[in-house]
């Protein structure tokens, strides 16, 4: 009896324990998918691929939790379940990363590892906001350009518009055309989004 007894409070325990990581894990996965919606830019979003995520990231999890004694038939299989997933076509490579961002978060819940989870989530989530923010890795960074056609003597240099509303601004190049016409063609970076609009004008 004493045996049965602590047979189903180990059973009791073990059962807490599932509930606790799916949900943990759950929680971190919205984290992650929040991070997807909130910096992707692209014309290629799908909620899809982010209830996908979600899931593969809890799938771990339990992959995980079911083989805990068999760390490489673990691994084996979240190989296999990766490759399924990436037999369709992956629109942008950042969603690769994401992919399995979701899955070592899962694999960190599902073996018990909650602060590497936890701190992982938060501090990776963290330098993707900051890359968005401040638009690493792009070479334009905000970069426009404006085509005039004028007639000459204008001179794009001396019209208080582009000092007015542009951050920086450069000649890139002068052609002329017939009708004593000129075509300049600027390079410049523009203050927001409304001075793109009030430059035109």
């Amino acid at each position: 009896k004493a045996r049965r007894g602590e047979n189903i409070d180990f059973t009791e325990v073990n059962a807490a324990i599932v509930v606790f990581n799916i949900l943990f894990v759950l929680a971190l996965e919205l984290i992650i998918a929040w991070a997807y919606k909130k910096t992707h830019r692209a014309l290629s979003y799908s909620q899809s691929f982010i209830i996908t995520m979600i899931l593969m990231g809890l799938i771990a999890t339990i992959i995980m939790m079911v083989i805990a004694e068999n760390i490489v038939g673990a691994f084996a299989l979240l190989g296999a379940f990766s490759l399924i997933r990436f037999r369709t076509i992956v629109k942008e490579t950042r969603d690769i990363a994401f992919v399995f961002f979701a899955l070592a978060i899962g694999v960190a819940g599902g073996t018990n590892n909650y602060v590497v989870a936890g701190i992982g989530t938060v501090l990776i989530t963290l330098i993707i906001l900051v890359f968005d923010k401040i638009n690493f890795g792009s070479a334009a960074r905000g970069g426009h350009l404006l085509l005039i056609v004028a007639r000459q003597p204008f001179d794009p240099s001396l019209n208080g518009a582009l000092a007015a509303h542009t951050i920086t601004h450069h000649l890139i190049n002068i052609k002329t055309l017939p009708a004593n016409l000129r075509e300049f063609t600027l390079g410049l970076r523009i203050k927001d989004d409304e001075s793109a609009t009030r430059l035109v004008d």
